[in-house]
């Protein structure tokens, strides 16, 4: 595991780590306090759950982000330097190399989810009550799950596709999964060739909205969906294979 941890260490000291970390607190500073003046249709938003809600969908979207960047150019860079010829002198397999690379970003992701949720939980402390802080922990682990799949999956795609191509498929999955919903409710809409094309699109897009909002029915109570967690976990189990099976030429 000596891969992952130098691995790790690196992915934290990376600049965009602390650059989106930092938007994050802003966002903080500007939504997450009483005296914000965010409003919705022209109404002021008030109140703990109305507020925490958007605030959970502004740190899902940035940890989803966040994971993007960080896991990108992880296993390309490692070729680009050469590194990989050291590792396989050392008679190390390319299916254990690449899995461990993957472990540190999906590592690192979490840890940056966990800084962005750190502010979730000092709102709650400083604005909500003792009950839904309790409810945060275990709806951190649902949470977490898109910044494992946003990671796997732009890491899976890194291994033989170049930083370009990774970035439009991360990209695109990230948008249409945070807007998920929205898109699904347009595609009922429009119908036709379009509403056929997209429905094909959201088929093989994650959920990511889907999992932010059990997370938030866990905390508030409210009944959650297992089948949309089962979803997630299915997901990350595809991706896992997918490690194991591409191969780089390289090698």
């Amino acid at each position: 595991m000596t891969i992952m941890w130098n691995a790790v260490r690196e992915r934290i000291r990376r600049k965009e780590l602390y650059i989106v970390v930092a938007i994050a607190v802003l966002l903080f500073l500007l939504f997450g306090s009483g005296d914000g003046s965010l409003t919705i249709n022209g109404e002021p938003v008030t109140g703990y759950e109305s507020t925490f809600k958007i605030l959970l969908v502004l740190v899902n979207a940035a940890g989803c982000v966040l994971s993007m960047v960080i896991s990108l150019k992880t296993i390309p860079k490692e070729y680009e330097t050469r590194t990989s010829h050291l590792i396989w002198i050392r008679g190390i397999s390319q299916s254990r190399y690449h899995g461990e690379l993957v472990l540190a970003n999906v590592a690192a992701s979490i840890f940056a989810d966990g800084i962005l949720y750190l502010f979730l939980i000092g709102y709650t402390l400083i604005l909500g009550t003792g009950d839904y802080f309790i409810r945060m922990i275990p709806a951190y682990l649902i949470f977490c799950i898109n910044a494992v799949i946003v990671s796997m999956l732009v890491s899976v795609v890194s291994i033989r596709c170049p930083a370009w191509v990774t970035g439009l498929v991360g990209t695109m999955c990230v948008l249409a999964g945070i807007f998920h919903s929205v898109l699904n409710l347009y595609r009922n809409m429009v119908g036709g060739i379009s509403g056929t094309a997209l429905k094909w699109l959201l088929l093989f897009m994650p959920d990511l909205a889907g999992l932010q909002t059990q997370a938030s029915n866990l905390i508030f109570g409210k009944e959650i969906s297992v089948h949309e967690i089962l979803k997630g976990i299915l997901i990350i189990y595809i991706l896992s294979i997918g490690i194991l099976v591409i191969r780089r030429r390289e090698a």
